[in-house]
């Protein structure tokens, strides 16, 4: 292990092993206690510091950038109550595995006074809030200890099953009192977990080559393990329906692809698999006795991943085999490419296919039901417009948080087509604007589109300024229906006052200019509220971002999101 002596305050030996980990960004919301620490990032010219106005940026920044190239990620959120700010979006970076590195400061309750302003209470720890959104946590005391402490976070982040861990300092280390220590050198080597044994690899080609409706039910240990083209290239020489999570990883198999079947809940009921493959997927539920149903039809389970928890929640899965996915994929393609040839599975290749068709015709219509009226613009014409202009550019990234707009109605591509579609893992709203920002820093040179719903957008529009603040140029596009559908449809199927009257209260978002908003943190922008306008202005849009590399904002006008016939209701008033 190659190392260098330094002898600094602690907050230089903390920006200095940050760098000398290969860490480029450190995302953060500033504060007073930890001034020595910024002066520091700021002072050093091999690292960037990112500005956010509140936590859930700063955490939602984060776990975009990791999203692109899993990259681990490291944040800076100020003290206990910046933490617990931050906790509404790292459930989603929890729920997404994502290698994140969260550090706080925190200050000592229990030498002296045991109430410190901002800090948590003394009868917890400086790290029990975060407790049940990371994989690991730890409390640094002595400075000589932060290169090592600062070295194992990273590490155990971005060591599969990746995850976001917590690092918190005490905060006398912020003081300037000087320290010899040893910066520990070289970015942090690619962790994979083992390969899978022969024995399992050919019972697994031997279950792929015997089923006769076989499902590949894909999660993101895929893309973690850069094993997306090899899926590809599996699922098509078995002729394998694919499918995921409901409103689960995107990255796996574009959901594009002719053979991607959308949510394994709706895929199963249409076609019928008599084995199912899992790679990489953490199953979950609704905490109800259907959790597991979507499995119930097979007769033979497989579930290949890195780690428990792609496996614990499968019952009946008939083999297990923890090693890395894309080692496990690549083994299993070079058997396919020995065996039997790809002919060998035309017709169920041929069923796979008009399944996916069936289901994603099924996934368009709910997404387009809305007719043709002037002043507004589908949902669908959106999704098929803005798709095909980043097609165009060679392929972009769109994160989404737009249930109207749903990422998985896209057109139809053969081989899945270019772009990469990301969404939170967590649904926690509020995700997709700061998502974009930290997508946009991990891949500088590729469009990046932020496909951000009116609601999501006020649960985190402060982000827009971050944008504006670093020059970081994202195409942001808001698909605006006025209200919160996806609330608004559940108060329908509720089937009590609201359905009954047509009237829905609590999810209507009006008299909200996004554009407004934009404009007053240094954003340009346009509203579209005419399908003719549509491609000109994400053409526009485009060329703004990757030409002029400014941010820019598209408010789409969509019809009212709420229950067909419904209208708002009333709003009580204190002023009458």
């Amino acid at each position: 292990m190659s190392t260098h002596q330094i002898t600094a305050n602690a907050s230089q030996v903390m920006v200095e092993q940050l760098v000398a980990s290969g860490i480029d960004y450190v995302f953060y919301n500033s504060g007073s206690r930890e001034a020595r620490f910024f002066d520091s990032l700021h002072a050093n010219p091999d690292i960037q510091g990112v500005l956010a106005l509140h936590e859930g940026i700063v955490t939602s920044a984060a776990g975009g950038y990791t999203q692109v190239k899993g990259d681990p990620a490291v944040m800076v959120v100020h003290l206990g109550a910046g933490l617990a700010q931050c906790l509404g979006q790292l459930i989603n970076v929890w729920s997404a595995s994502l290698p994140v590195v969260v550090i706080t400061f925190a200050g000592d309750t229990g030498s002296f006074a045991d109430r410190v302003e901002l800090d948590l209470s003394h009868t917890f720890g400086p790290t029990s809030i975060a407790a049940p959104f990371v994989k690991a946590s730890w409390a640094v005391i002595e400075p000589e200890g932060l290169p090592q402490a600062l070295r194992r976070a990273i590490r155990v982040a971005k060591t599969p099953p990746f995850g976001p861990v917590h690092l918190a300092v005490y905060d006398r280390l912020l003081e300037d009192d000087i320290v010899t220590t040893n910066i520990i050198d070289g970015d942090i080597q690619e962790l994979k977990v083992g390969y899978p044994s022969d024995d399992d690899v050919v019972t697994i080609s031997s279950a792929l080559d015997a089923a006769d409706r076989p499902m590949f039910y894909i999660g993101d240990g895929v893309w973690k393990s850069n094993a997306e083209k090899q899926l590809i290239a599996l699922a098509e020489h078995y002729g394998a329906a694919v499918t995921t999570l409901p409103f689960g990883d995107a990255r796996g198999v574009p959901v594009s692809h002719q053979l991607h079947c959308g949510r394994i809940d709706t895929a199963v009921e249409r076609i019928n698999p008599d084995q199912i493959f899992c790679f990489g997927v953490r199953h979950r539920g609704n905490g109800k006795a259907d959790d597991f149903d979507a499995l119930a039809t097979a007769t033979n389970i497989v579930a290949v991943g890195s780690g428990v928890s792609n496996f614990q929640n499968l019952p009946g899965v008939t083999l297990e085999v923890l090693a890395d996915e894309g080692r496990t994929i690549d083994r299993l393609l070079e058997v396919a490419s020995t065996t039997a040839p790809a002919s060998k599975y035309d017709a169920r290749r041929t069923a796979a296919e008009a399944h996916s068709k069936a289901l994603r015709e099924q996934r368009r219509r709910a997404t387009g039901w809305a007719p043709k009226q002037a002043g507004y613009v589908r949902p669908l014409v959106l999704l098929d417009t803005l798709d095909e202009e980043l097609e165009l550019l060679g392929g972009g990234v769109m994160t989404f948080e737009s249930p109207s707009t749903s990422f998985d109605s896209v057109q139809c591509k053969q081989g899945g087509g270019n772009n990469i579609y990301i969404r939170s893992a967590g649904g926690s709203e509020g995700y997709g604007i700061g998502a974009a920002i930290g997508a946009k820093l991990a891949s500088p040179g590729t469009a990046v589109v932020g496909l951000v719903g009116d609601g999501s957008t006020f649960y985190a529009d402060s982000g827009l300024w971050t944008a504006v603040h670093h020059r970081i140029p994202v195409l942001y596009v808001i698909p605006n229906n006025g209200s919160y559908g996806v609330v608004a449809g559940a108060f329908g199927r509720a089937g009590e006052v609201m359905s009954d009257t047509g009237q829905y209260a609590s999810v209507a978002l009006e008299g909200i200019d996004p554009v407004a908003i934009a404009g007053g943190f240094g954003m340009d922008g346009i509203v579209v509220d005419e399908e003719a306008q549509l491609r000109d202005a994400i053409k526009h849009g485009l060329d703004v971002v990757m030409n002029d590399q400014q941010p820019y904002l598209i408010d789409v006008k969509l019809p009212l999101g709420l229950p067909e016939g419904g209208t708002p209701a009333e709003v009580w008033k204190l002023g009458g």
